[in-house]
């Protein structure tokens, strides 16, 4: 899974973005490589997502998932070592068809141009994703999109006059969008948590920035009181997990994100309350 991360890795040429705050490589979308420019590399991608369906494929439904208020907006102040480096605005809100979740991302890089970026995810009444875009507006243009089909899964990049695709064999089930630097994605997943069943609970996981499929476990560890502009408010304490990185969410019974931390890479997600 991609992690906020304040370093400043040089990213190869003709790539946009990077993982979580990557600077200044967060700042051009990445160059996905068309089957005719890797055939093998894709062949390799679709056999990985094949066996990740295996792995939760024989998991119930989340069914009893709490749903959450048919309305949500806020904004994240995002931090990174205790200076502010950005916002997140962001909306979900209950469909005729199931749920749309829309975000604008602003990041004031260290030594970089500021970044606009904006996405739009809509997922049916079973959280199954149908569409995802990804748009950067500064300081370059570019675009992302997914198209979740039961054949199979198209990922397109535009960059200027370029467009290319890649195509995804994902697991059907417990599948969720948390793409690289929206915040917001976590509400949704934390929506599909089934309290009925205490403990870890998998899910599959699509990084469309990323082009990476994965795994993220998420658990609810209890409730904890937490400061917020001077008053205490009992939050639900999730963890979600992946083999490289822990994310401690703090959210409401409604499932509404006050925050997140990300301890590894000096990262806080604050809920602007004001």
């Amino acid at each position: 899974m991609p992690l906020l991360n304040a370093s400043s890795r040089q990213e190869p040429e003709g790539k946009i973005g990077a993982r979580h705050l990557r600077a200044p490589a967060l700042c051009f979308l990445h160059r996905y490589r068309t089957c005719s420019e890797n055939q093998g590399g894709l062949v390799w991608t679709l056999a990985l997502v094949a066996l990740l369906g295996t792995v939760l494929i024989g998991r119930a439904e989340v069914a009893a998932a709490q749903t959450g208020p048919a309305a949500e907006s806020g904004v994240f102040l995002i931090r990174s070592g205790g200076r502010n480096i950005g916002s997140e605005r962001f909306q979900i809100r209950q469909t005729a068809s199931g749920w749309e979740a829309t975000g604008e991302l602003q990041l004031e890089v260290p030594g970089g141009q500021r970044v606009t970026e904006i996405c739009s995810l809509r997922v049916d009444a079973n959280w199954k994703p149908t569409v995802y875009q990804r748009e950067q507006q500064t300081p370059k243009k570019g675009s992302l999109t997914a198209d979740f089909r039961p054949e199979g899964t198209t990922l397109t990049a535009k960059t200027g006059a370029e467009t290319q695709e890649q195509i995804f064999l994902l697991p059907d089930r417990n599948l969720v969008v948390l793409d690289t630097n929206f915040f917001h994605h976590y509400g949704l997943l934390l929506r599909q948590y089934d309290t009925g069943r205490p403990g870890p609970q998998n899910f599959n996981v699509f990084v469309p920035q990323e082009a990476t499929p994965s795994t993220i476990s998420l658990v609810l560890l209890g409730k904890e009181t937490l400061g917020t502009d001077g008053a205490p408010l009992e939050l639900n304490h999730f963890q979600a997990s992946t083999e490289d990185i822990k994310i401690e969410i703090w959210a409401t019974d409604q499932r509404e994100i006050r925050r997140i931390e990300i301890p590894q890479a000096t990262i806080e997600i604050v809920r602007q309350t004001r």
